[in-house]
């Protein structure tokens, strides 16, 4: 007998007119064991991993569909593994790294924990996803809101508990545990450790924790455990909701801080010992320049191709128009460029200006990465072009007179200076950090993978950042030294005879 999984496959490769008529032959218990099947329905990080893990973190952005994915392992492991799509057993198939031993012996107790009882009563039980709202007829026997208690008609029984009050959990054992949104949580240290102290019962004891990141909590800790594996996502990976909805989310949201962490399901962790540690990132940043209403003038909105900038209806300033224009006061525009070691590696390209109050602003990351030398280097022209720049700045140590080829030939009239770089990346990236602290620089607009390089920059040495090298955070650095701290080029010379 064909598996739902396989089911929904050939139900997919089917014609709109083929695939109904294919419905329309299965009775109503077929139809309605199809549309229960969760494992069909699941999107990538959703589904339970495989393997002995003992926590299973789905750490992702809103809407993603963690709560769904928690409640639906839940069930799983109360109905016990093994079970397959039409055997008679379980109505809803196998849930995937939901198997145990235990099975559906009668006794099974499950701990659901959330920010506060309410919370765990309003969104794990009767929520839109449920308990509740996901199970099936031979799931749930009683709901007793009153004593926190969900019992299950195979026997087992779960629990709420409140993520504010350790000594609720200390003595309780489970077989299991959903952790809902341990972010929120008032104790989550002393919650998590009285829960994993009581997280005994059966031969697998797990614990599935279902929320969005926030950095500095027991979570940090609980990933980076052996027995831990971690499955999430973005908002918009969920392809059940509103266009619209994603639309607004990443127009308001997208490439700030908030919506790496709310949206993407990021965790933004703090580097001890940063160049450019987060707080100062926040606080040397600008989101526009001068005066009027015209979204133009925020000028990391300019990429190129995207034409008009289309953020006002009274703005209509195109890309093909230099970005340049629209920054009051500017005096000097550099890029800075960092070529790639290899083809598959990223060539920084970041452009900043020094305005006539002296202050530097980093104005655009338009890195590349995957390129070839000819690749990059048009990448590296356009860049100069679009910004009207008076200087690009490149370093020459991994390529040579490679770099000045390739970038010549992209446009025999760039005005280029080749560097050569003397000190390795962090002992150069101190003085630039230094302006920041200052307040003589700041960011033009948000730059998520560029501040991510700088912010893994370290005091003393060492690289912590997302990546092998820093090459958007030296481009950065090359192109800061050149506007306000001088630097050395590596230009051919004449000698005299």
């Amino acid at each position: 007998m064909l598996s739902g999984a396989e089911v929904m496959a050939r139900l997919v490769a089917l014609t709109p007119a083929q695939r109904a008529a294919a419905l329309g032959r299965l009775n109503d218990a077929q139809i309605e064991r199809l549309r229960a099947d969760w494992e069909i329905w699941a999107h990538a990080g959703q589904r339970a991993p495989e393997g002995d893990w003992r926590t299973w973190v789905i750490m992702a952005g809103r809407g993603f569909g963690k709560t769904r994915a928690g409640a639906e392992w839940v069930l799983g492991v109360v109905r016990g593994a093994g079970a397959s799509l039409g055997d008679g057993d379980s109505p809803r198939g196998t849930v995937p790294g939901a198997d145990s031993p235990r099975g559906t012996v009668p006794g099974v107790r499950v701990a659901l924990v959330a920010a506060t009882v309410d919370e765990a009563r309003r969104v794990m039980i009767e929520g839109p996803s449920g308990l509740l709202a996901l199970a099936g007829p031979d799931d749930i026997a009683d709901w007793s809101p009153s004593l926190g208690r969900v019992r299950f008609k195979a026997g087992g029984e779960a629990f709420l508990f409140s993520g504010a009050s350790p000594e609720t959990l200390r003595g309780a054992e489970h077989d299991f545990a959903w952790c809902d949104e341990l972010a929120k949580w008032r104790h989550p240290k002393a919650c998590w450790d009285m829960l994993q102290m009581g997280l005994r019962r059966g031969a697998r004891p797990r614990a599935v924790v279902t929320t969005t990141p926030r950095p500095g909590t027991v979570l940090d800790t609980i990933l980076a455990r052996p027995d831990t594996v971690q499955t999430g996502g973005a908002t918009w990976t969920n392809p059940h909701l509103p266009e619209a909805f994603i639309a607004a989310m990443q127009a308001d949201y997208g490439g700030t801080r908030l919506g790496r962490q709310e949206l993407e399901g990021v965790l933004l962790r703090e580097v001890e010992g940063s160049l450019w540690p987060l707080d100062l990132i926040e606080r040397c940043r600008v989101a526009a320049f001068g005066t009027g209403d015209c979204p133009s003038r925020t000028v990391p909105f300019y990429h190129p191709g995207t034409v008009p900038c289309g953020l006002s209806p009274s703005c209509n300033v195109e890309v093909g128009d230099s970005p340049r224009g629209t920054v009051p006061g500017v005096r000097r525009i550099v890029i800075g460029v960092d070529p790639p070691a290899s083809a598959s590696g990223t060539c920084g390209i970041v452009v900043c200006a020094v305005t006539a109050a002296d202050r530097a602003l980093v104005l655009a990351d338009l890195s590349v990465s995957g390129r070839s030398p000819e690749g990059w280097a048009q990448a590296v022209a356009e860049a100069a072009a679009l910004w009207d720049a008076d200087r690009i700045v490149a370093e020459r140590n991994m390529g040579g007179d490679m770099v000045a080829a390739v970038l010549r030939a992209a446009q025999p009239a760039l005005p280029l200076t080749l560097v050569h770089a003397s000190h390795g990346k962090v002992r150069r990236a101190e003085p630039a950090a230094a302006l920041f602290e200052q307040g003589r620089a700041a960011f033009a607009g948000r730059f998520p993978a560029l501040e991510a390089e700088l912010h893994g920059l370290m005091i003393g040495g060492g690289y912590a950042g997302p990546g092998v090298s820093p090459d958007r955070a030296d481009a950065c650095v090359w192109a800061l030294t050149a506007l306000m701290l001088g630097v050395k080029a590596a230009e051919p010379r004449i000698r005299m005879l």
